[in-house]
């Protein structure tokens, strides 16, 4: 149960902090910044200086480090590359859980591992510090758009508590059920994502062979029955554009679907085109690197299958 406290803190939220300005926090802490919640500037904080500076110039306040942070706000937001990142910021040697304080929210907006999560949310809870995990889907595009998905996973009531403040970020907030179920509904989105966009490459590809115009293609299966993220974003404004930076990379994507992998062996559970995609996904890595841009998947198709994606 809350106790009056933790729900005193709740209703009057105090200060907002921020840590991880890569590029999905960055435009998800850039939502928090418009208007100031409670007239108080949001505190964010960062490793690289230059990431927090165009937040100073708008208001907000850089914290010098993370502990700074953790002793200021009373619901402090992460988005950080993996919940290894998220457990030395917890609880590392310069972790900030020993600065926590009863009733303050830590929202996890990483892409986590569940598991993890759980243990992390039960380990806060013995100083009544609460975890919430929220990873977000639409990438940096609809989070800067406000669009992006936020995935809750925690107790119903802080859920209904931090919503006005999830609102400020995206109109697509849902409660996806206790601590865990939001970074488990996230991995098994990303590899869905990742299944999507093997498929599409493939099927525009054989499209391109067979005669069609790459762009006309991609358009007309956008609006039809196989249309998908990849037909509607990634391939038009990162592939077709000629851009191939989506701001996702490849090593991202392999940590997300392998956790949803990672979860299905678990329950015992076959995922033959999840691990086809994956595969594919390992191929293209091999070729890029760890680092490359997801939006380079696209060049293996076109090796394999001899069609050219990208504009000529």
């Amino acid at each position: 149960m809350i106790d009056k406290k933790t729900l005193s803190i709740l209703e009057r939220r105090g200060r907002i902090g921020f840590i991880g300005l890569g590029n999905m926090g960055s435009a998800i802490a850039m939502r928090l910044m418009k208007p100031k919640i409670d007239g108080l500037p949001l505190m964010v904080y960062d490793p690289d200086n230059i990431k927090m500076a165009p937040f100073a110039e708008e208001g907000a306040i850089a914290a010098e480090s993370a502990s700074e942070l953790g002793k200021s706000c009373d619901l402090i937001f992460a988005c950080l590359p993996t919940s290894a990142v998220t457990e030395t910021v917890l609880f590392g040697d310069e972790g900030i859980a020993g600065d926590l304080k009863r009733g303050q929210i830590f929202v996890d907006m990483t892409s986590g591992d569940p598991a993890l999560s759980r243990d992390q949310a039960a380990r806060l809870a013995k100083a009544s510090v609460i975890f919430v995990d929220a990873p977000v889907s639409g990438g940096p595009r609809g989070a800067r758009e406000g669009t992006i998905a936020i995935m809750v996973g925690g107790e119903d009531k802080i859920y209904e508590q931090i919503l006005p403040i999830l609102k400020g970020i995206s109109s697509n907030v849902f409660h996806a059920g206790p601590v865990g179920a939001g970074h488990a509904l996230k991995a098994g989105n990303n590899l869905l994502n990742l299944i999507c966009r093997m498929a599409s490459f493939e099927v525009v590809s054989l499209l391109i062979n067979a005669g069609v115009d790459a762009e006309r293609a991609v358009d007309i299966l956008q609006k039809s029955s196989g249309r998908n993220y990849a037909t509607e974003i990634t391939l038009p404004d990162n592939i077709l554009s000629g851009k191939m930076h989506q701001g996702f990379s490849m090593a991202l994507m392999e940590k997300d679907a392998g956790l949803a992998l990672g979860m299905a062996t678990g329950l015992a559970q076959t995922m033959p085109l999840g691990e086809v995609a994956f595969a594919e996904l390992q191929d293209a890595m091999r070729m890029h690197g760890d680092a490359a841009d997801m939006s380079l998947v696209a060049l293996e198709y076109e090796a394999k299958t001899g069609a050219r994606i990208r504009p000529k």
